[in-house]
């Protein structure tokens, strides 16, 4: 069983003051061993006596049956037979569950030296361990040198009060834990070759003993077979590109650049010295890459001197520009040049051509941002400017013309469906333009919105799209003009290639549904191969709860998607706490199986969980992205507060008087306004949320851009209303509902004074509110231990509120001025 999961650990707990424990019962503890061989010192001494156990319990744990020894097996045996020897260590283990947060004290009599593990991870060596969990399963193991002689073998545990009384059984299966969520293999890249028989894949992992550092492995294989062809471990490929007949391929590793012959497998260096390169690719049988200068300052300097808002950015002044390799005599010719960097968006050797973006300085017109369209002859060196675009995100090469991808108002409003909706730019719509210069919109009645794209040979594409709470492939067929799904069988296509040398859709691809962890596959003529699957792999004997679709008609007759999960072992004559997510910005909420927001973990922990996609999000069409414009909460807080109460009404199991609300970012401005007009919710969590409108739009790294489609043509002078009677700040007088507000203290998107600004206010108000900072994190809190102790800080305080549980509030912030209910 993978290591699933301890927050744990050693602490001195004065147990002798207890009564509440108890000896374990033999029956639910299992032994294997004695095992006698010749060995020149016990299993607990030696120099790598660590390491040695390690490697046992790794292979202990996820035995079902033993293990074999030099050729002899040893199986697992019920605790209460009797030993066919005295002599030789010894392992035993046992299932460990918790309904709540539990502490308390394992007692280990008649071993010598015993060692105890919690899901394959050493906790102590010592016949008294203390142990801190969380609510879950767990796999308690046990190592010892031999037996005592003429004492019992017995375990006890020895809650800290009445409340910490976990079951012990001998069941394998477990609910799902932090440790599968965030550690489990995933494959976390894909390139097939343009003949889609050659497949490039890395897999991601976090390893017992990696000090949080993720373990990455990059494998050429071929498709056929899976046959691995070449293995990548330490340095990665970096920038890789697949040469057009799939003989080659090219890559970046420690400042070179490098060539894979596939035929041989043969690594030819090309160039060397070549720190911050980057987006190899093919032209003809050269190379393109990007060349970054980074951008130096004075060591002398005391002062900065802003040249644009976009100066915030630590990195907007370095400066890259586009390269040609030569292949063979490792020749490099610099193609652009100037103070703003070029980047390269599509290449055609057969015109000699390149297509360039740039991004001059220019606020005249939302979204505040301007992309120039270059298209560069190769040979002369001379470009053309295509056009100057306010919401463009990419373009490529047709035969005769080009993709273009960009937001509803592109070319003065050429994919708004309807011109009575002031629409959403980050609404995806697909164009195309001719040699003349005509451009049409092609998916203006196409209401998911366009994301990435890939092209065939024959100009058709394969895009990946928002399609309500899914993201989904779709074939664009462009002789006529129609979209047809492609069925992966998954809820949500993370990330895919195809085969650029093929007129029909050959792809790999990589995804997830709400209750099925990642799946990889390969996909030709329609029938699919898996090539990965992390169910059997990373979670097997887990245990998930049901999940179920709850939608709702709002007021205005339009549909809220929605989902809720149940708890693991749902009993539906029960009385369930909820938490109610969200998000209520551009975006919907996936329905990926992991991430930052792991709902199925919410589920396990005992609680009902509600997704709702209130209306302004993207993948429903542009009339309900629409609503996000020129609103920040005003219909979103309507949406949420009116499902809530109909999921309560829907839902009996739920208490109405313990249900919780989060959500980050936008969804953490929701969660401080949804405060200050319901107290619909018992206790709410805002991570990273706006307070303060203004000071997001003139402080926030992309604040003024984001506030250009989110309020669009709205100021603080000429819209007052908007930034402040929409600003949660100016009404924190009228919040009741205990509120937890988290926050990196590195965040460049939303600053942690937005967090600061409603925590100063609820404190003089004498309101309840905690204020948690993440050093050192960003928007995102990404870190391992930083995202588990981001996730035990949002689960102790919905513990605290909806279940009157504070002992693990109590255990990570001891000094907080919440009385523990339980002495």
């Amino acid at each position: 069983m993978k290591a699933v999961s301890l927050v744990c650990a050693s602490l001195a707990l004065a147990f002798s003051s207890f009564s509440h424990g108890a000896a374990i019962d033999k029956a639910n503890i299992q032994r294997l061993g004695p095992v006698n061989f010749s060995t020149s010192q016990p299993l607990s001494a030696g120099a790598h006596a660590d390491s040695l156990r390690s490697n046992l319990v790794s292979s202990l744990s996820s035995s079902a049956k033993g293990i074999e020894l030099f050729g002899q097996d040893f199986d697992w045996a019920n605790a209460s037979k009797a030993a066919a020897s005295d002599a030789g260590w010894l392992a035993y283990r046992l299932q460990l569950s918790t309904e709540r947060y539990t502490q308390g004290t394992l007692t280990i009599a008649g071993l010598e030296k015993p060692q105890v593990y919690v899901n394959g991870q050493l906790v102590k060596a010592d016949d008294k361990v203390d142990l801190d969990l969380r609510t879950g399963d767990y796999q308690v193991l046990v190592l010892a040198d031999g037996r005592v002689a003429d004492t019992e073998f017995s375990l006890d545990w020895q809650g800290k009060s009445d409340v910490d009384s976990p079951s012990f059984n001998t069941t394998d299966s477990h609910r799902v834990s932090y440790e599968q969520l965030f550690d489990s293999k995933v494959v976390s890249s894909l390139s097939l070759s343009p003949n889609g028989k050659y497949l490039l894949q890395t897999t991601t992992e976090y390893l017992p003993g990696g000090d949080g550092k993720a373990t990455k492995v990059t494998e050429l294989m071929q498709v056929s077979g899976k046959e691995v062809l070449y293995r990548w471990q330490g340095t990665l490929p970096a920038s890789t590109a697949w040469s057009d007949n799939s003989k080659q391929l090219a890559f970046v590793a420690d400042g070179k650049v490098q060539l894979l012959n596939i035929k041989d497998i043969s690594i030819k260096t090309l160039a060397s010295e070549l720190e911050g390169v980057s987006g190899l690719n093919w032209y003809g049988d050269d190379l393109l890459f990007s060349w970054q200068k980074p951008f130096k300052a004075d060591d002398k300097a005391t002062n900065k001197r802003f040249k644009a808002l976009e100066d915030r950015w630590t990195y907007w002044r370095n400066n890259s520009q586009i390269y040609l390799l030569d292949v063979d005599s490792g020749f490099m010719r610099q193609l652009t040049q100037g103070e703003l960097s070029s980047n390269l968006v599509d290449s055609d050797a057969k015109r000699g051509k390149l297509l360039l973006t740039r991004y001059p300085v220019d606020y005249k017109q939302p979204a505040h941002t301007l992309s120039q369209l270059f298209e560069l002859d190769v040979a002369s060196l001379e470009e053309t400017k295509i056009g100057e675009y306010r919401t463009l995100n990419d373009a490529m090469y047709t035969e005769d013309g080009m993709y273009m991808m960009a937001g509803p108002d592109f070319m003065n409003g050429l994919g708004v469906q309807d011109k009575s909706v002031v629409v959403n730019n980050y609404d995806g719509q697909l164009y195309w333009r001719s040699n003349s210069g005509e451009v049409k919109a092609l998916s203006k009645d196409f209401d998911p919105a366009i994301g990435g794209a890939q092209k065939l040979s024959n100009d058709d594409l394969v895009v990946r799209v928002t399609e309500g709470d899914r993201a989904q492939l779709y074939v664009f067929d462009i002789s006529r003009g129609s979209f047809k799904k492609l069925k992966t069988g998954l809820d949500m296509v993370n990330r895919f290639s195809v085969a650029a040398d093929q007129s029909k859709p050959v792809l790999a691809f990589a995804g997830n549904s709400a209750t099925v962890p990642q799946q990889a596959y390969f996909m030709k003529s329609g029938k699919k191969t898996k090539l990965f699957d992390s169910v059997k792999s990373e979670y097997a004997n887990t245990r998930l709860g049901e999940i179920k679709d709850f939608d709702v008609t709002n007021k205005d007759g339009v549909n809220i998607d929605g989902r809720v999960y149940l708890p693991v072992d749902f009993d539906a004559n029960k009385k369930y706490p909820a938490l109610v997510y969200y998000y209520g910005g551009t975006s919907p909420v996936s329905r990926n199986f992991t991430g930052r927001w792991p709902f199925n973990l919410w589920a396990a922990q005992g609680y009902v969980v509600y997704v709702l996609q209130p209306t302004g999000a993207t993948g429903y069409g542009q009339k309900f992205s629409g609503r996000h414009v020129n609103a920040w909460g005003e219909y979103t807080a309507d949406d949420i507060i009116e499902s809530t109460q109909k999921f309560l009404d829907a839902h009996s199991f739920v208490d109405p008087k313990r249900v919780g609300n989060m959500g980050a970012s936008y969804g953490g401005f929701m969660t401080m306004y949804l405060a200050t007009k319901t107290d619909i919710f018992a206790a709410s969590m805002s991570h990273a949320g706006i307070s303060n409108l203004s000071s997001y739009w003139g402080h926030g790294w992309w604040g003024y851009a984001y506030s250009g489609v989110a309020t669009k043509g709205s100021f603080p002078w000429n819209n007052r209303d908007m930034y402040v009677e929409h600003s949660p700040l100016y009404h924190a007088d009228k919040i009741t509902t205990p509120m937890l507000l988290l926050h990196g203290n590195a965040d460049t998107n939303v600053p942690v004074g937005e967090s600061h600004y409603m925590y100063t206010a609820l404190k003089l108000l004498d309101k309840p509110v905690e204020l948690i900072e993440f050093n050192g994190q960003d928007h995102h809190i990404n870190g391992r231990e930083a995202r588990f102790d981001w996730w035990d800080a949002t689960l102790a305080w919905f513990d605290l509120h909806l279940k009157d549980q504070p002992q693990w509030w109590n255990k990570l912030y001891p000094d907080s001025d919440i009385e523990d209910a339980v002495k």
